[in-house]
């Protein structure tokens, strides 16, 4: 896949946006995407935050996420090589209850600082400072 070609969001089950200078990913109502879904979703998030103009990433995880154990093995072995590619400064993640704090605890990014949020606004303003 070159740089150019990332996975389009409208063709799958997640969503992206920027605020400011953060890149924000939409999982919601995830329940174990199928593969191609997360490879799909893992690809952009590698891709477009490496992009010059995305300092901060937050993933937001619906009230329905279901992560099983070997989908948050996958997102820590997988994001914590994406968030270290992309060079952000920050990674959070947005979920009611512990998903968020599940996902940030199987990272391990290097030069950036994680966190785990119960609301988007919040994570947001910390994503921006």
């Amino acid at each position: 896949m070159s740089a150019g070609d990332i996975p389009a969001p409208a063709e799958y089950e997640w969503d992206f946006e920027t605020d400011g200078d953060v890149g924000i990913w939409y999982l919601d109502g995830w329940q174990g995407f199928p593969d191609e879904e997360l490879n799909a979703v893992s690809d952009h998030y590698r891709e477009r935050a490496s992009r010059d103009d995305i300092e901060a990433t937050v993933a937001v995880f619906g009230d329905e996420t279901s992560l099983p154990k070997e989908t948050q093995e996958y997102m820590g072995e997988e994001w914590s090589a994406n968030g270290e590619y992309a060079g952000v400064d920050r990674i959070g993640f947005v979920a009611d209850g512990i998903t968020g704090m599940a996902v940030k605890s199987n990272m391990d990014v290097s030069d950036a600082e994680l966190g785990d949020f119960d609301d988007l606004s919040t994570a947001i303003e910390w994503a921006k400072n």
